[in-house]
């Protein structure tokens, strides 16, 4: 295996993670959880596991994977595979929506409804309708947030700050880049940020999405 790798990913996975991992070249490490399962995926793997053809089908963009650290002798890391791409990308996909669905409950109030959020965080990731469509990310938010009981919150106190301390624009929509408090972007950083701190077990994120052993 070369010291870089072309790791192929679907649009809207690659425009997640340029938020987590920056836009360049990734330097493959277990020290966040991406690295992490990546690092488990291009390992060999046991007979027997799905091939998942067609997993590289709408894989049109790639993570840039720098292996320098990680020697295939020493690491045992072998070529990609259908499974590794495919579960992967799924994993990525499923901690994108986790992500939203903080959104959702942490900001919609009487004064911020769904919709805006999700076009918020479709916006703080330059996700498009060619990446990933908004009907998609609703109805996941229907699917798993408790809509009734987020419309009956009150706002929350970021909604009523004034706009020295970052209030967010409702009639513009758009981020509050002048304000010297938290704006919209900058409180989407704090959640992400809190979101990659939670400690995950690689056994348990391997064993949800493929019922194997690892």
């Amino acid at each position: 295996m070369p010291k870089t790798l072309n790791f192929p990913v679907k649009p809207h996975v690659r425009k997640y993670l340029n938020g987590h991992l920056g836009h360049g070249t990734y330097t493959l490490s277990t020290a966040d959880r991406f690295g992490k399962l990546l690092f488990h995926l291009l390992r060999r793997q046991s007979a027997g596991r799905l091939s998942h053809v067609g997993s590289r089908q709408n894989c049109t963009q790639v993570l840039l994977l720098d292996m320098q650290n990680f020697p295939v002798h020493q690491y045992g890391l072998t070529e990609l595979t259908d499974y590794s791409i495919y579960h992967f990308n799924d994993f990525v996909d499923d901690t994108m929506r986790e992500e939203l669905y903080v959104w959702v409950r942490n900001f919609v109030n009487t004064q911020c409804t769904i919709k805006e959020v999700i076009v918020d965080f479709m916006g703080a990731y330059d996700l498009r309708e060619e990446d990933v469509q908004y009907e998609t990310l609703r109805k996941a938010v229907q699917r798993n947030c408790d809509l009734k009981g987020l419309k009956k919150k009150k706002p929350k106190s970021v909604v009523n700050m004034s706009r020295k301390s970052g209030e967010l624009s409702r009639k513009s929509g758009e981020l509050s880049r002048k304000s010297g408090g938290l704006s919209r972007e900058a409180q989407h950083r704090a959640v992400h940020e809190e979101l990659m701190k939670s400690p995950v077990q690689l056994t348990d994120l391997i064993r949800q999405r493929n019922g194997a052993s690892v």
